[in-house]
C-alpha cells in the first residue's frame, strides 16, 4: 500500500481548528468519538497516528465548517515513503519499547484504557474528602480512594503488559485471596484488558520453551 505524500491534517491545524471552535480536547473527543489518547498525543507533535484517524479528524472539523488549507499540510518525508519505513524511528530522548508480542490493535486498546484511567484519576484527585460520623473518613471517600489507587495500579499493570512483562495475572473473584498479588489480580480481572495479560503470559512461556 502506498503511503500518501500528504496528511489530511497536521497537529498545528488540529489545535488551531479546535481553539477556533472554542472546543477543549475532551469536547472534541466526546463529539467525534475518536480515541482520546490519539488526539492528545497527536496535538503535541510527538505521535503520528494512522491515516484513518487523521482523515476522520479532518472530516470532523470540516463538518463544523473549518477549512483546512492544503498549503499548510506538511508532506511526508521521502524516507517515510519507503516500504517498512514506519518500523524505523530515530530515538531522540529516553523512551520504552513496546513488546513485539503486542499487536497494533492491543496497543490502541491499552493506550485508550490508560487515557480513560487518567481522566478518572484527575477527576478523583479534585474530589473533596468527607468525614465519617464516628471519625475517620466517610465510606464514599474510602471507596473513591480505593478507585483512585485502583486506576493508578491498572495503568502500571498495562504499562508492564506493553513491555511484555505482565507481572500480575487475573484471579477468579470466587477464590479466597492469600497474597497481595491475588487481591490485585482479582481487581485486575475486572479490567477489559485482563484477557490480554493472560495471552501475553502464554506467549512468553512459549518463547521460553522454544529456546
Amino acid at each position: 500500500m502506498k503511503t500518501p505524500s500528504k496528511h489530511p491534517i497536521t497537529p498545528a491545524q488540529s489545535r488551531d481548528a479546535r481553539r477556533g471552535l472554542g472546543l477543549s480536547q475532551t469536547q472534541v473527543i466526546q463529539q467525534s468519538k475518536l480515541p482520546g489518547h490519539k488526539l492528545k498525543n497527536f496535538e503535541t507533535g510527538s505521535y503520528q497516528p494512522d491515516m484513518t484517524f487523521l482523515k476522520q479528524l479532518s472530516d470532523f472539523y470540516a463538518a463544523l465548517g473549518v477549512d483546512l488549507p492544503d498549503d499548510d499540510i506538511a508532506p511526508t518525508p521521502a524516507e517515510q515513503l519507503k516500504p517498512g519505513a514506519a518500523m524505523i524511528r530515530t530515538v531522540q530522548r529516553p523512551c520504552f519499547f513496546i513488546s513485539e508480542a503486542v499487536q497494533p490493535e492491543l496497543l490502541d486498546e491499552c493506550l485508550e484504557r490508560m487515557h480513560q484511567n487518567d481522566e478518572r484519576i484527575v477527576s478523583l484527585l479534585s474530589t473533596s474528602l468527607k468525614s465519617g460520623m464516628l471519625g475517620g473518613h466517610h465510606d464514599s471517600t474510602v471507596a473513591e480512594h480505593q478507585e483512585l489507587f485502583g486506576a493508578m495500579s491498572e495503568n502500571y499493570l498495562i504499562f508492564r503488559l506493553l513491555q511484555g512483562n505482565p507481572i500480575v495475572q487475573p484471579v477468579d473473584a470466587a477464590a479466597r485471596p492469600t497474597t497481595h498479588a491475588h487481591l490485585l489480580g482479582q481487581f485486575y480481572a475486572k479490567s477489559p484488558l485482563a484477557a490480554a495479560s493472560v495471552g501475553a503470559a502464554a506467549d512468553e512461556v512459549e518463547e521460553e520453551d522454544a529456546q
